[in-house]
């Protein structure tokens, strides 16, 4: 398992591309997600990245969340925020089989597809977790291996990236029972009372807050900007 990338929902995608190109962040427009009533735009560190992801038709997005939908609205209301995270998997059908094994609730593998402004289409098969705390993450892949995913991405960069995604931080209410869960999800072990889920490509650290999702994004490499846009603080490692 391999951490593959961060959405950030933003009220404005112009505005958020601006405000994190104004950082220093260069982050390229993505497409549109069919059937989702979304778009998105991404900056990448491959084979992470994070994902700035807006609504661009509400009546679809509402009907395609269904029972999240309210929840979403009321973030993006607030200003903004990040929702899940994606871990990038061999096999999508084998995690959801460990998972229930568990006794974690997880949907069924699901196609999804993003259309690029370019006309090329990403596809993707993915399943996530039901029920469980705002931040659970789901898990994804694109028809290849995670290392095979890495030298692709690598070689598409037009220039290396300096910096990279080092973790991400979640305020919630009970870090050390919160650390245990994702630890169970992701079928790791923890020492007792430990609060820092080791993930590769980014760990997963828990504090004490009260709003129950990623709030900060942890920056590693040579002087990464730092800054806060709709709602997530992006600062160095």
């Amino acid at each position: 398992m391999r951490f593959d990338h961060l959405m950030h929902w933003v009220p404005d995608l112009d505005q958020a591309i601006k405000a994190y190109g104004d950082l220093g962040f260069p982050v390229q427009r993505g497409g549109q997600h069919p059937g989702l009533g979304t778009q998105n735009a991404v900056w990448r560190s491959p084979p992470a990245y994070l994902e700035l992801i807006g609504v661009r038709d509400r009546s679809e997005a509402s009907a395609a969340m269904g029972a999240h939908w309210p929840r979403l609205e009321a973030l993006l209301a607030s200003g903004g925020g990040a929702g899940r995270f994606a871990v990038h998997v061999e096999n999508v059908q084998a995690v959801v089989d460990m998972l229930r094994s568990e006794g974690i609730d997880v949907s069924d593998p699901r196609p999804g597809s993003a259309k690029r402004e370019d006309g090329t289409t990403v596809n993707w098969i993915a399943a996530a977790v039901q029920g469980g705390p705002p931040w659970a993450p789901f898990f994804i892949n694109y028809g290849m291996s995670p290392a095979e995913r890495t030298n692709f991405l690598s070689a598409s960069e037009r220039a290396p990236q300096p910096w990279q995604i080092d973790r991400l931080v979640v305020e919630t209410p009970d870090p050390v029972s919160s650390a245990r869960w994702l630890s169970r999800a992701l079928g790791t072990t923890l020492e007792a009372g430990a609060t820092n889920v080791p993930l590769e490509g980014a760990n997963v650290e828990f504090r004490v807050g009260d709003s129950d999702r990623v709030t900060r994004v942890l920056i590693g490499g040579s002087n990464p900007p730092s800054g806060e846009v709709a709602g997530l603080s992006v600062d160095a490692g």
